[in-house]
């Protein structure tokens, strides 16, 4: 699957949450927090293999508050993407985890 480019424009403040650098692992822990709750379900369900409709029953809606709620945790502008196009967890993370620098 070919990586989807992200604009220069989405990185609008990616500047480390209270001057501390964040790493992959703490930015997929918030990325998991943020996903659970919109989504009210188990963290622990958020993996990055996991299927946004099949395994997190997340439709449209959902994935506009998921973006919303994520570019907020981060300070980051998430790019419209086709969503066909990001059809596991770990595809949405890829991209928050390069406009956060992790």
């Amino acid at each position: 699957m070919a990586k989807i480019p992200v604009p220069a424009t989405a990185r609008l403040a990616s500047v480390p949450m209270e001057g501390k650098e964040m790493g992959r692992e703490e930015a997929f822990t918030t990325f998991k927090g943020c996903v659970a709750e919109v989504l009210d379900i188990d963290p622990a369900q958020v993996t990055p293999e996991a299927r946004w409709a099949e395994d997190l029953d997340a439709d449209s809606l959902a994935v506009v508050e998921i973006t919303l709620a994520l570019n907020d945790a981060f300070s980051i502008r998430l790019p419209d993407v086709d969503p066909s196009k990001l059809s596991t967890v770990g595809q949405a993370f890829d991209i928050v985890a390069e406009l956060v620098g992790v």
